[in-house]
């Protein structure tokens, strides 16, 4: 593969790599039965990162950073080393929504610190099961390692005071990756309040999908 990678890499990409030593293979995926489906099937060697426990730092009070609020460097560096995940390994996540759920999330946070080698799988755990991908439902046992050596977040991040100060601004621009329904407010499975932050613009995620995805 090239030295430069792609933020996403294919089935077939996978396929030729899944031997290496250094690669790393994280199933992301999110919702209520996440880790009951994953102990059911997963990509062979592929290893459950928790959306709750080890991408977020969950509050009791939702209104304390939202859903999911990011964790302390010090405790994703923590959760990296579970996984283990060191600064040399080839981390290819996906999830049960094609990628586009908390696989971006995980591969943002990585890159966040300063991780160069992590790929979200194109079209996630259904397209590489079409690929022919072997899975499994044995449980993975990570070699675990010391905690990741980073101690901050390497690249911004916006609270919710910011936020609600630039989303009326001319010179900056907040985007909602919702589906358009939800940013409209016509319907709302998981939030308490239905629509959108004034001032936001919706691109539904699901734009930057294919059916085949």
């Amino acid at each position: 593969m090239n030295s430069k990678l792609s933020p996403i890499i294919s089935a077939d990409e996978l396929r030729a790599i899944y031997n290496y030593d250094d690669l790393v293979i994280v199933d992301a995926s999110g919702g209520p039965k996440a880790r009951e489906n994953y102990s059911k099937k997963h990509l062979d060697q592929a290893l459950f990162a928790d959306i709750n426990k080890d991408l977020a730092n969950v509050k009791p009070n939702a209104a304390e950073g939202g859903r999911h609020p990011l964790p302390t460097a010090d405790q994703f560096s923590q959760a990296l080393g579970r996984l283990g995940i060191t600064p040399g390994s080839h981390v290819v996540v996906y999830d049960d929504m094609g990628g586009a759920n908390a696989a971006a999330r995980l591969w943002w946070m990585l890159k966040a610190f300063g991780h160069s080698k992590v790929q979200v799988l194109n079209g996630g755990l259904l397209a590489a099961e079409k690929a022919g991908l072997a899975t499994s439902s044995k449980m993975e046992i990570p070699g675990k390692v010391a905690p990741y050596p980073v101690v901050e977040w390497k690249l911004p991040q916006a609270d919710m005071l910011e936020v609600e100060k630039v989303a009326k601004a001319k010179d900056h621009l907040v985007i909602d990756v919702r589906d358009a329904k939800r940013y409209a407010g016509l319907t709302e499975p998981i939030d308490l309040i239905a629509g959108h932050i004034p001032g936001a613009v919706n691109v539904p995620f699901s734009d930057n999908l294919t059916a085949k995805s």
